[in-house]
């Protein structure tokens, strides 16, 4: 095959972005395409480690090296970005730390260095013969901005709420830092003056914050301990329901994964339909997704949303999402 058919192959192959929050199944999801050897699978393309990544750092960091709950892997997470690393320098090229929340919600500058990031890996992956295959949890607020700006075929990772909001919950006896609460509140602290999300952020009276994502986390876990549970959801199901006012409208997918690790009729359905929609393998059929007991947390999940959804229209925020019957699957 010559350059140019083989340049126009590749073109073919849209990019495949995984959108999701925290402790939604999204690693085992991605891992699941992953697995396919016709991709390039990136973990995280926001995260925060990736400004600080070495070969010794990425060999470090996997799912058996933290109480992750992840499948097993058979790479470290970050594998995939080892051929980009530069000589004697440490992080990923085009990657800066404030991707990963500060500029979670887009002011309106807009993404551009996010986008240029972004297509270098996009590049890398397509170099190497593959389809590149992006899987973030720090994206929903900018889903449709990367969709504008690069195209591509998006997934969006949804889980019962009320139970993804337990599974971040759990970490708070297991880490010094309750990582994933305090990230839902660090998020609203950072969203751009004049937003909706910066407005409600003013509701729970946040405090300013120091420079530095590190410093920032430790700040607010001082400053906000020790707080509720009622308040923690309150922060967890603001962002959860602003970033998929923006993320959903866009998807190309939605995808359930409670009923993914439940049905096995769904697992079948979302498998032919990613083979038709950009002709990648991918196998769901071990999927099994936890499920926690309400009960054991004093908290009206949906008494307390219907609150936030109130405060937040109050605020000007537009979170009325539509989902079409072609985008969510078995739907």
């Amino acid at each position: 095959m010559g350059t140019d058919a083989l340049k126009e192959q590749l073109e073919r192959y849209r990019a495949v972005f995984l959108h999701s929050g925290w402790r939604c199944a999204s690693t085992y999801v991605w891992n699941r395409f992953r697995r396919n050897p016709h991709t390039t699978s990136f973990y995280e393309p926001f995260g925060e480690n990736l400004a600080r990544s070495s070969h010794k750092r990425i060999r470090r960091q996997t799912a058996q090296g933290w109480d992750s709950r992840h499948p097993p892997l058979a790479q470290p997470y970050a594998e995939e970005y080892r051929p980009l690393l530069r000589p004697f320098l440490k992080g990923v090229p085009g990657y800066h730390e404030t991707f990963a929340l500060e500029r979670y919600f887009p002011t309106a500058a807009g993404i551009g260095p996010e986008v240029g990031y972004i297509s270098r890996l996009i590049l890398h992956a397509r170099r190497r013969g593959t389809s590149p295959v992006l899987g973030f949890s720090r994206s929903l607020g900018r889903a449709a901005a990367l969709k504008h700006a690069l195209g591509g075929y998006h997934i969006l990772i949804r889980r019962n709420p009320w139970q993804q909001w337990l599974s971040c919950r759990s970490y708070r006896d297991r880490m010094a830092i309750s990582y994933f609460e305090l990230c839902h509140f660090l998020i609203l602290a950072l969203a751009p003056a004049g937003t909706a999300a910066r407005r409600f952020a003013d509701t729970l009276h946040l405090p300013a914050l120091p420079h530095g994502m590190p410093q920032q986390l430790r700040f607010l876990n001082s400053a906000l301990q020790p707080w509720s549970d009622e308040l923690s959801y309150r922060a967890f199901i603001a962002v959860s329901l602003l970033s998929l006012a923006v993320a959903e409208p866009i998807a190309d997918l939605v995808l359930d994964v409670d009923r993914l690790g439940r049905s096995p009729q769904y697992r079948e359905t979302v498998r032919t339909r990613l083979l038709a929609d950009v002709g990648l393998g991918v196998d769901f059929g071990d999927c099994r997704v936890p499920s926690r007991d309400l009960g054991l947390v004093p908290v009206d999940f949906a008494s307390v949303e219907r609150d936030v959804k109130m405060d937040l229209l109050s605020c000007g925020a537009d979170i009325a999402p539509t989902c079409t019957p072609a985008r969510a699957v078995g739907a």
